[in-house]
């Protein structure tokens, strides 16, 4: 697939390299069934250090994206700011990229790395596990107030109504149990 999220590493050569990646619009048309945030701003920088088979690689990652307020469904914007590292070995033996954690394996017959499904994991990771509307000057939730309306705790009828028979005779079946 061809993208501005892939790292072209075959043909470099060893040392110290930047790249310099932005997560906008764009890069949700790569993810159209994700729910878990959307219309990022995030600026990603990559600091590659690439020897033979190695590459020793630093991400920062600034900027925002939105979601949903997991109380009102209003849309919230929430920050992104998370360093990263990984470490990626080219191997002979791999046929396809192996990750695990903050360690890849990479074919050796591949030319770049295709950085868009790991950018996409860490924009997931970095939504707050509970995302509410910010407090306002008040100190009061900015929620809509229709929504809140759904979580106020409704009284609960505890009593039978006066002259049904049929709750005095499941009343009588638990006294008899009880006994």
């Amino acid at each position: 697939m061809k993208h501005e999220y892939l790292l072209p590493f075959s043909g470099l050569e060893d040392g110290n390299h930047s790249f310099e990646f932005t997560i906008g619009q764009d890069f949700m048309e790569l993810f159209p069934d994700t729910d878990a945030f959307f219309a990022p701003r995030v600026r990603v920088e990559l600091e590659m250090v690439k020897s033979d088979r190695l590459m020793d690689m630093k991400f920062r990652f600034e900027g925002t994206a939105m979601s949903l307020c997991d109380r009102c469904l209003q849309e919230v914007e929430f920050p992104v700011s998370t360093t990263e590292k990984v470490v990626a070995k080219i191997s002979a033996e791999a046929t396809e990229v192996q990750e695990e954690d903050e360690f890849w394996v990479v074919p050796e017959k591949d030319s770049s790395l295709d950085l868009a499904p790991y950018f996409y994991e860490v924009l997931v990771l970095s939504r707050p596990m509970q995302l509410f509307c910010p407090e306002n000057e008040k100190g009061e939730s900015a929620c809509d107030p229709r929504m809140l309306a759904f979580y106020q705790p409704r009284q609960q009828e505890d009593v039978a109504p006066e002259g049904d028979s049929r709750w005095a005779a499941l009343a009588g079946l638990r006294d008899k149990m009880e006994e």
